[in-house]
């Protein structure tokens, strides 16, 4: 089994703590050579291609470092099956992968600042934690600003035993009731809008985790309606999810055609 890191801070160290218990085969990514989680490997990659030659040399609880920038994560996606990709960046990890995607079919995206402001407007304002004008983004959470959920967090569904709080519906599931996606992924061509509604998965208490075969889902679908994304301008909204916490991010493409 293989397990994607991406982020070489305190979390990244926790994650890697993760894979070495489970057994996994990891890869951990950072830009910075000598990021916090980057001595508990055994292994450093400059390259991504070298790394995705010779990654089936190396067996089950190996870890391995691609000191490289966050963009070279889309390779080791389509090249490599992980189970699991642990986002511990600071940044909304599942659009830049998919943007990075789309840019592969040579399909721009732009900030949708619009559907920002749409959106932000019908958030429930006891969810909205943040909405964000430069980068399009918006932050929802059960916690408010002034408070801080402890490394060691369980997330449970119901209930915050942190902060004594009610959660009458998970973030994942308040997304999924509020843009009417009952899947992870709904295209609507005749509304020329997309929703990737990607759920992080509670992998162990303060850690969470994409599962590489959603992300797989995502890829198929943009190969498959790429011709579409070419001809005609779609808002694309991406969300990452899980009991507590949502980040979505608001774009658009620019066709080429």
């Amino acid at each position: 089994m293989n397990l994607l890191i991406a982020g070489g801070g305190k979390f990244g160290k926790k994650a890697i703590e993760y894979a070495k218990k489970l057994n996994y085969r990891a890869i951990l990514i950072d830009k910075n050579p000598n990021c916090f989680a980057s001595t508990h490997t055994q292994t450093t990659f400059n390259n991504v291609d070298t790394l995705i030659k010779n990654f089936d040399n190396y067996n089950s609880g190996d870890m391995i470092f691609l000191n490289d920038n966050i963009s070279s994560i889309n390779k080791l996606l389509l090249n490599i099956q992980f189970e699991f990709i642990i986002p511990v960046v600071p940044i909304h990890l599942t659009a830049v992968i998919i943007k990075n995607y789309f840019n592969s079919f040579e399909i721009e995206m732009d900030l949708n600042f619009k559907s920002l402001e749409e959106i932000t407007d019908k958030i429930d304002p006891k969810l909205l934690l943040d909405s964000i004008q430069d980068s399009a983004t918006i932050y929802l959470s059960y916690a408010k600003r002034d408070e801080i959920c402890p490394d060691n967090c369980s997330g449970p569904p119901n209930y915050c035993p942190n902060f004594d709080r009610e959660k009458p519906i998970t973030i994942t599931n308040y997304l999924a009731e509020f843009f009417n996606v009952p899947e992870q992924i709904r295209l609507s061509k005749g509304k020329k809008r997309v929703f990737f509604l990607i759920k992080s998965y509670q992998l162990k208490a303060g850690l969470g985790g994409l599962k590489g075969e959603d992300i797989s889902e995502v890829f198929k679908m943009i190969h498959d309606n790429s011709a579409y994304f070419k001809q005609d301008k779609y808002d694309i909204i991406i969300s990452t999810s899980c009991n507590c916490h949502g980040v979505i991010s608001f774009m658009k493409n620019n066709p080429s055609v």
